[in-house]
């Protein structure tokens, strides 16, 4: 049977217009829709302060055209908040639909909840120690004999509150796992508190000197009472102790005796006779104890 596309053309014409005007009726339709998730924005800050602890998101309800509604996402939207004029503290601020920016021609109709809050603190700055992370052991017969970064120290910023409880920054991990030779690599740096921040990008020249591992003992090393309190003098048996260190080759060669000081902490002890009591050590650098013997000593302590 033959096709005619013309037949009935003027049938056609007007379902055609039928449904164009049906669809346009339909998608401008007026409607509204919840939408969940819409970042809150503070801005004016006043000078000294930083926004800490802050109400993160608000749901909010939206009039407009359907087809308009139903294409809009969280992020076309934006509570705004206006810190002009807040003082170091708590502060609760009103939030009015006014306020949530968003897509022409959609109208927010309500806002929850319907208050933001947010901790303002006195801001602070200071310059904190770059820590290497290292991940992972040389090859067997290798120690790690030093690790140096650079630049040593950045400058990190944030609540006064937060900064003082910070030690150090800290790089993105670096692996040495199975290496035979030193490793030089260039790596991120950040602060562990999301709080804080640095004051400008950085990354470090992390350079971690890996050498030949070796051994070296120290006998009759005289062990030493620390953290006497004053007047009290201690007796201690034996001695003397032998050490054995280990770590790299190079630095086991230039160490002098003298520097190799074991001792036992009597801290708070008072007088009297104390067995048992542990000998301590504290290498330096990247050197390590192998073995002390004997490990414990005993304390007379007048």
């Amino acid at each position: 049977m033959a096709w005619h596309p013309f037949r009935n053309l003027r049938l056609k014409i007007v379902a055609l217009g039928l449904g164009a005007v049906l669809w346009f009726t339909l998608s401008g339709q007026q409607a509204d829709r919840a939408i969940t998730g819409v970042p809150v924005v503070y801005f004016n800050t006043p000078p000294g302060l930083e926004v800490t602890e802050r109400t993160n998101m608000v749901d909010i309800h939206v009039r407009g055209l359907d087809n308009q509604l139903r294409v809009a996402l969280p992020r076309d939207f934006e509570a705004r908040v206006d810190l002009t004029g807040a003082q170091a503290g708590e502060q609760t601020i009103m939030l009015r639909t006014d306020q949530v920016k968003g897509p022409a021609g959609l109208e927010v109709t309500d806002v929850d909840p319907g208050v933001a809050n947010a901790v303002l603190e006195r801001a602070g700055m200071a310059n904190l120690p770059v820590r290497p992370l290292i991940e992972g052991v040389p090859a067997p017969g290798f120690v790690v004999s030093q690790i140096s970064v650079e630049p040593a120290t950045v400058t990190v910023l944030g609540p006064e509150r937060r900064i003082a409880a910070a030690i150090a920054a800290t790089t993105d991990r670096l692996t040495i796992e199975g290496a035979r030779a030193s490793i030089t690599q260039s790596v991120g740096v950040g602060v562990p508190d999301s709080a804080l921040r640095l004051r400008e990008s950085r990354t470090a020249r992390v350079v971690v000197t890996i050498e030949p591992a070796g051994e070296r003992p120290f006998a009759a090393l005289r062990v030493a009472a620390r953290h006497l309190m004053p007047g009290q003098r201690a007796t201690i048996a034996p001695t003397v102790v032998t050490v054995l260190l280990r770590g790299a080759q190079s630095l086991l060669a230039r160490l002098e005796p003298a520097t190799v000081v074991p001792y036992v902490d009597v801290t708070g002890l008072g007088r009297g006779r104390y067995e048992a009591l542990p000998v301590l050590l504290d290498p330096g650098g990247t050197l390590t104890v192998a073995s002390l013997r004997p490990a414990t000593v005993t304390v007379t302590i007048n």
